[in-house]
């Protein structure tokens, strides 16, 4: 029997024996995404972020979550859909003992508030009729 007719066992075990390396692709090879320098999601927050400059952010995080309090009863609530792969990562963490609610919370209003000036550029501006003073 011809050994050239069985597939490389190594390029099939290559993706269990390195986890980094994704399935289909053969360890060591870069694509052309990577080549221009383009990152794929689910790259390291390392990756992306400096950790340093990111100090104050947590801080900031961190004292938005401190204000909520534990188990208590909030009726000024919404219900918000969020991805699920979201929801389990974030249901992995006990951060001071605190609901996924109250995380992602202080995670939006940190956001909101290191972001407030770039996202008032975004605001809406509701038309109304009550605004137009040629229909007298």
């Amino acid at each position: 029997m011809d050994n050239n007719n069985f597939p490389d066992i190594d390029g099939l075990l290559g993706s269990i024996r390195n986890v980094a390396t994704p399935v289909g692709h053969a360890a060591g090879t870069t694509t052309s995404r990577e080549a221009a320098g383009i990152q794929e999601p689910g790259n390291t927050a390392e990756s992306c972020i400096n950790i340093d400059a990111a100090d104050p952010v947590w801080e900031a995080f961190m004292e938005n979550l401190s204000s909520y309090g534990f188990r208590e009863r909030k009726d000024e609530r919404k219900v918000c859909m969020i991805d699920k792969d979201i929801a389990d990562s974030l249901d992995e963490c006990d951060i001071d003992r605190k609901c996924r609610s109250d995380v992602i919370n202080a995670i939006v209003r940190t956001f909101i508030t290191a972001f407030l000036p770039r996202l008032r550029t975004y605001r809406k501006k509701n038309k109304s009729l009550l605004d137009k003073n040629d229909n007298i």
